[in-house]
Parts: C-alpha cells; sequence; structure tokens
C-alpha cells in the first residue's frame, strides 16, 4: 500500500515526504509541476504529474496504485486565492472534493487535510479555539471552511477517517509562493543571503507563527493517533509562544545578522487582509486528544532555518 500526497512538490509536501521516507513509507507525490531531479533513484518515491482541477487524473492515481491514505496539501495560497478567486475556489474546494469522491470510490481509509487559520476571519483580539465560529472574508478562508465541512460529511456519510489540522503561517527554508504571511520566512531568507528586504506589515503587527518542522511532525502525528483518540478530526495547532510581532522577528534575525537590511514599508491590502487573522489561537484539544505540543521557540526557529537554508545552497 501506498501514500499519496496531492501538492507533494510544494513546500510542505517535499518535507513531508523526506519525513515519510525515513519511515520506511512508499509515496506517491501527484502535482502539476515536479523537478524530475528531486528524489531521484529512490524506488520508494513515484512522481505522476496531475492537475487536481482534472477529476479524472484524481479518481485515475488513487484507482492504480493501491492507496491506503491521502496528505491532502494541494491549494493555492492567500494573496494568488484573492487574486484569483475562481481558480481557488477549482483547486482548493472542487480539488477536495475530487480527493474525498475518489477516496469513496476506492476505499481509502484515511485522509490528512491541511486546512489553515485563515477559516475564521475573526477580530484580531479573539482567542480563538475550535468553538470559535468561521467566518472568513477571503476567499482563501471560504474554501478551506468548505473542505473542512465536505470531510466531515465524508465521514459521518461513508465512514472515511478524515482529520484535518489549521496551520499558523509556517516559516521555514525555500517557500515560493506569495502569500499574505510570507514576509516571515523571506526576511530570514534576505538576511543570510545580505540582500535588502522590505516587510509589507508594521512593525507590531501579530501573526501566529510555526516552523515547519513542527508543522511536518503534526500531521504525522495526527496520522498515527489511533481513531478513538480523534475524536474532534479537525485541530487549532497553536503557536510559538508568546506570539512575536514582525519586529520580534526582525530583532532575533539580527542576533545573527546584525548587519541584515530590513525595513518596514507596509502594504494596505496586506495590512488589511492580515486584520482578519487572530493573534492567539489555542492548540489545546490537539494536545489533549493526541499529545500535540510546539517543540520549537522564534529563536531556535530562527536559528535551524538558517542552517537548514544553508545546507539547502550546500554552504557549512
Amino acid at each position: 500500500m501506498a501514500i499519496l500526497i496531492t501538492g507533494g512538490a510544494g513546500f510542505i509536501g517535499l518535507e513531508l515526504t523526506k519525513n515519510l521516507l525515513n519511515r520506511g513509507e512508499t509515496i506517491i507525490i501527484f502535482d502539476k509541476s515536479i523537478d524530475d531531479s528531486v528524489f531521484a533513484g529512490n524506488n520508494r518515491v513515484q512522481k505522476i504529474k496531475g492537475d487536481i482541477t482534472n477529476w479524472p487524473e484524481v479518481l485515475n492515481v488513487v484507482q492504480q496504485n493501491k492507496i491506503d491514505t491521502i496528505f491532502h496539501l494541494a491549494a493555492i495560497l492567500s494573496a494568488i486565492s484573492e487574486g484569483n478567486p475562481w481558480a481557488s475556489i477549482n483547486i482548493n474546494a472542487l480539488g477536495t472534493f475530487y480527493v474525498l469522491e475518489a477516496a469513496r470510490l476506492f476505499n481509502v481509509k484515511k485522509i490528512i487535510f491541511t486546512s489553515s487559520m485563515g477559516v475564521y476571519g475573526v477580530n484580531q483580539n479573539v482567542e480563538v479555539t475550535e468553538d470559535t465560529i468561521q467566518r472568513p472574508t477571503i476567499i482563501y478562508g471560504v474554501t478551506k471552511v468548505f473542505s473542512e465541512l465536505l470531510g466531515l460529511y465524508y465521514h459521518t456519510k461513508f465512514g472515511i477517517d478524515f482529520r484535518g489540522v489549521r496551520f499558523p503561517q509556517l516559516i521555514g527554508p525555500g517557500v515560493k509562493t506569495m502569500g499574505f504571511g510570507q514576509y516571515n520566512p523571506w526576511l530570514i531568507e534576505a538576511a543570510i543571503k545580505g540582500e535588502p528586504f522590505e516587510v509589507w506589515v508594521p512593525e507590531d503587527t501579530v501573526i501566529p507563527l510555526m516552523y515547519i518542522k513542527d508543522a511536518i511532525r503534526s500531521i504525522i502525528m495526527l496520522n498515527d493517533a489511533p481513531e478513538d483518540k480523534v475524536k474532534t478530526r479537525v485541530y487549532n495547532l497553536g503557536q510559538i509562544t508568546p506570539p512575536p510581532t514582525a519586529k520580534d522577528l526582525v530583532n532575533t534575525v539580527k542576533k545573527y545578522y546584525p548587519d541584515a537590511q530590513i525595513i518596514f514599508k507596509p502594504d494596505p491590502k496586506a495590512v488589511n487582509v492580515l486584520k482578519t487573522i487572530p493573534r492567539i489561537i489555542k492548540g489545546d484539544i490537539a494536545e489533549q486528544e493526541w499529545g500535540w505540543h510546539i517543540e520549537y521557540s522564534l529563536n531556535e526557529t530562527v536559528k535551524d532555518f538558517i542552517q537548514e537554508f544553508k545546507k539547502m545552497k550546500g554552504e557549512n
């Protein structure tokens, strides 16, 4: 049996694949664009080029490969979704439907879905829990709410073991896709490369953060959790605490790169969108049900980010 990762050639997908390979799993990466050099020569990775919006392609990849579990990561992020909401609906919402229906038709046991804190759309001063009402104001959040609810419906109606996490803003090296919160990893990369960077939010901006290694660990832990422990089904994961401001992140980066040229130049569009992101997200239920907790502090995140980025670039 194999594990299918939709959007497997993306930032989260590649990290997840590396971790699952280390556990001895057989992986199928399904993505529109896959670098042939990635995992070259590894006979436990199969790379299939396909479009999540093309239902026959989704059905075929599930039917033909004896899939046991699907990690459904395929999506476009907030900024791109706002620029093209119709594509967001096709990829983020209908893509989830195609995955769920393929799972139903071909008896896939389990789906792990990556959602987002963007599902809430609440005032920043609200402390978010799983009971907080979801009223997103951007299409990205709307498609994620749709996907969560559809997954829960398929669980109730058809018995599919649907599980999901709501990621905060992730920080990790190698992010290429634009999102309103991507100033976080990109300002670290700019400092490492000695390049200037303009942060498009005010210094006091707070959005919940998590390091990529914690994010990958969370979805693997959720996948491994016994089904009788997974009662809530879709979980908040919390965030780095205490919640850092954008200025806090810059100050932490400057501990390692004192001469980093980072300035603040707020973009009104980004500022307005991020006003709908809560500052504090609680991960208590995930901790209670399947033992989740965050390991990386802000300083540990930045330190490890620098080390991993240099490895990617072949530097010491």
